[in-house]
């Protein structure tokens, strides 16, 4: 069985990005609804 490292590198974009939307109030459900809807709309073009 393979173990996850401990120490993880984190993409330092999306630590920007997520700390921008805290910065501007958005919530995490809102991220994730943000996320989900962008990404079902890239599925259907």
């Amino acid at each position: 069985m393979e173990t996850l490292p401990r120490e993880r590198k984190l993409d330092e974009e999306w630590v920007f990005l997520l700390k921008e939307a805290k910065a501007m109030g958005l919530s995490k459900d809102e991220v994730k609804n943000f996320l989900k809807q962008q990404s079902k709309s890239a599925k259907t073009v």
